[in-house]
């Protein structure tokens, strides 16, 4: 899967505002919203297996994930890696 970035910080939305979160941020994404505030996933992005964004997740020891983008969902890949989170 093409993945942008992987990193922890603080969740700023939703229930879990407030608490820290691991971040798995997908490249792609074919909507072109105009509130977009990350367009710098549109493209590029490094190929990870998913086996090695899951270890990576691991390494964090963060109970709570989100997987982001772009549109996280237009990679089919995206729907396997949640079920395994």
């Amino acid at each position: 899967m093409r993945v942008t970035e992987i990193f922890h910080s603080i969740q700023g939305e939703s229930s879990f505002a407030g608490l820290p979160c691991l971040f798995v941020r997908l490249t792609g994404c074919p909507l072109r919203c105009a509130w977009c505030d990350s367009e710098y996933t549109f493209f590029g992005g490094t190929e990870i297996p998913q086996d090695a964004v899951l270890e990576t997740v691991r390494s964090y020891g963060c109970p709570l994930v989100e997987v982001t983008g772009g549109e996280p969902l237009s990679q089919p890949e995206a729907f396997p890696l949640i079920a395994r989170l």
